[in-house]
């Protein structure tokens, strides 16, 4: 199997753990809160890298529209593109706090998850830290 890259590589450390604990991608999908939303927040059938790519080129090619209708005196235009970019932007920001989100959920909300006490004054062993070949 390929090693995950980019943001692909946190879904599969998401996916990784909740494995771990006996659920599947199925399983993550279907899990609803009371209130009727989803459990799991990040879409694990589709790329996070992907998804990020998309919507930041998008931002970036609004935001060379505006610049562009600038140089050209063209209001109109330069106008409609920050109104654009003004959509296009939360998208990049909610990706990353379902990111923030799912990682509150597999820390604190979801009872299946473990861990330990971390102790005062802990550092990452060094072999962690070591550059990957």
């Amino acid at each position: 199997m390929k090693e995950k890259s980019g943001l692909d590589s946190i879904q599969s450390a998401f996916l990784e753990l909740a494995s771990s604990v006996g659920l599947t991608i199925d399983e993550m999908n279907s899990e609803i809160k009371e209130n009727g939303q989803f459990e799991w927040i990040i879409d694990y059938k589709n790329s996070l890298s992907e998804q990020h790519e998309y919507d930041l080129s998008k931002l970036l090619m609004y935001f060379d529209i505006h610049r562009r209708a600038r140089r050209n005196n063209d209001q109109l235009t330069a106008f409609a593109a920050l109104l654009h970019a003004g959509i296009s932007a939360p998208n990049l920001k909610n990706l990353f706090e379902n990111i923030e989100d799912e990682i509150d959920k597999v820390m604190f909300r979801d009872s299946r998850f473990k861990w330990p006490e971390i102790p005062e004054n802990y550092k990452f062993p060094e072999s962690y830290q070591a550059e990957k070949s």
